[in-house]
Order: structure tokens, then sequence, then C-alpha cells
């Protein structure tokens, strides 16, 4: 008996720490399945708040933005009122002194913007415009055209073979293969859209 006592002894002992081992196993998940359920939440609640944080800060930007435009509204009607001599108030008088001299300069560096791009380097002569008549403008040249056949080779009569002409400079205007654009002789890219000239 009495061994059957100390078998029934070790039977109990490893089935407590079989369910020992089971309990720290549901232990564990049940923490885990906590922080997940956690961290849900805590997202849920910043995405939340972000959310929120973001509505209303448009909210303020257009009340900002409304605010600033009803204040120019009242300085443009005080600016009138003023010009048209039915508003004197000593307290502002500064103020409209003030945005008249800033007009003034603004005038002033307009009127230079103006000279300065009428400003021309001094000695050279002025390009008069391209005047282009439709019987000038040549067609694009298409890539998928045929080259033109080559000259057939002289007949060997022992005399030296004639040297070809050397081809006449260009006179008028080139045109650009890619967009049609009229250019200046000499020219080596189109001033229109930068495609190299042949």
């Amino acid at each position: 008996m009495a061994v059957a006592a100390g078998s029934v002894i070790r039977r109990l002992a490893r089935n407590t720490k079989r369910v020992d081992r089971r309990r720290d196993k549901m232990s564990f998940l049940d923490k885990f399945t906590k922080g997940v359920s956690k961290a849900a939440e805590q997202a849920k609640f910043e995405a939340d708040k972000l959310m929120r944080l973001n509505k209303v800060g448009a909210e303020v930007s257009g009340l900002v933005s409304e605010t600033e435009k009803a204040t120019a509204a009242i300085g443009t009607k005080v600016m009138e009122l003023r010009a048209a001599g039915t508003l004197q108030v000593p307290e502002l008088d500064e103020m409209v002194q003030r945005v008249e001299a800033l007009k003034a300069q603004v005038a002033a560096k307009q009127a230079e913007l103006e000279r300065v791009r009428a400003e021309k380097l001094e000695g050279t002569p002025e390009a008069p415009p391209v005047q282009v008549t439709p019987a000038q403008v040549q067609p694009a040249s298409t890539p998928w055209a045929a080259p033109a056949p080559a000259p057939a080779p002289a007949a060997t009569t022992g005399e030296p073979a004639p040297q070809a002409a050397a081809p006449a400079p260009e006179s008028g205007p080139k045109f650009c293969p890619a967009c049609g654009a009229a250019s200046e002789p000499g020219t080596k890219f189109c001033p229109s859209c930068g495609q190299k000239l042949g």
C-alpha cells in the first residue's frame, strides 16, 4: 500500500505541475490580451485626439483669416473716409501717413522696375524682329523620311573627280525642326524650344 500511496502522490504532484503550467500559460495569454487591448484603446484615443486637433486647428486658421480680412476692410474704409475728408481722427494720422509713405515707395519701385526693363546695352544695335512669310516656312524634317539619294559615282576616266561645290551660306531665317520657330542665321539652338539647329 505504501507503494501505491507514493505513486498516487507522484501523480498528484505531476498533475499539480501541469495545472500550474496551464494556469501560467493562461495568465500570460490574459496579460497579453489585456496589453493588446490597452494598446488598441490608446491608439484609438490618440487618433481621435489628432483628428479633433486638426479640426479645431483648421477652424482657428479660418477664423484668423476672416479676422485679417475684416481688419483689412476696416483699414480700407478708414483710408477712403480720410481721403474724402469725412473722418478726422488724430490718433490715426500717423498710421495713415505711414500707409501713404509705403504706397509712394511702391510706386517708386515700380517705376524703377520699368526703367530696368527698358535698359539696353550701349553700342549694340537693336535687332529687328524676324518677319516670316508663309512662303519662307520650310516643313519640319521628319525622322522617317528617306535620306536623299547619293550622287552616282563618276566614271573612271583617269581625270580627277570634280570637287563638289561648297554649300552656299544660308540667307534668311532658319526654322526649328522641332517647333518650327524662326531663328537668325548662324544660330545654333532654337530660341523658342532650345532644340539644336543643324
